[in-house]
């Protein structure tokens, strides 16, 4: 079925392993113009250049709203447009007690976890909407829905509000 995303712009964080590696391969598969926003330069310059000129990569850290505005600007300004953002980025999110994690490990986790989806959203949407269509899809986990699913309460919390969020914008 190749093809089914020809000439489609999709912006997918997160993209040099697991989840977004293999999306960034089969959106370039499917024909889909691919930005790949990632911390680990070296992974997703290697991967762009694999699959070739219709793939891109853009250091970026998703906690970081300057980073996040310079990701969509470099999509807009090298692809014309913006069809798909896919918020997939993650990391580690500390583990233990409530009483014994860390306040700047749980600040740092729900930064890249929840609040790398907020503003992927706050700034993608704005340009979806001026071209009348897009997609944004935001990687979420059954953790987010069933407790002790995983062995970090941060990273099930964190993933409940991805899913909240997300459901709480298609009515904003």
């Amino acid at each position: 079925m190749a093809g089914r995303l020809r000439g489609k712009v999709a912006i997918i964080t997160g993209g040099t392993s697991g989840i977004g590696k293999r999306s960034v391969e089969v959106f370039a598969e499917e024909g889909a113009f691919v930005l790949i926003a990632a911390r680990r330069e070296k992974e997703g310059r290697e991967l762009a250049q694999a699959l070739g000129s219709k793939v891109d990569f853009i250091k970026t850290d998703v906690s970081k709203e300057e980073d996040v505005k310079a990701m969509i600007a470099y999509a807009l300004e090298r692809f014309g447009r913006l069809d798909c953002l896919f918020n997939n980025a993650g990391g580690p999110a500390p583990v233990g007690s409530i009483e014994t994690i860390p306040l700047g490990k749980y600040e740092s986790a729900l930064s890249v976890l929840l609040g790398g989806v907020m503003l992927g959203m706050k700034h993608a949407a704005p340009i979806m909407r001026a071209q009348g269509s897009g997609s944004i899809i935001n990687t979420a986990s059954v953790a987010g829905v069933l407790a002790g699913y995983s062995s970090s309460m941060i990273y099930s919390a964190a993933k409940a509000a991805v899913i909240h969020l997300s459901s709480a914008c298609l009515w904003n």
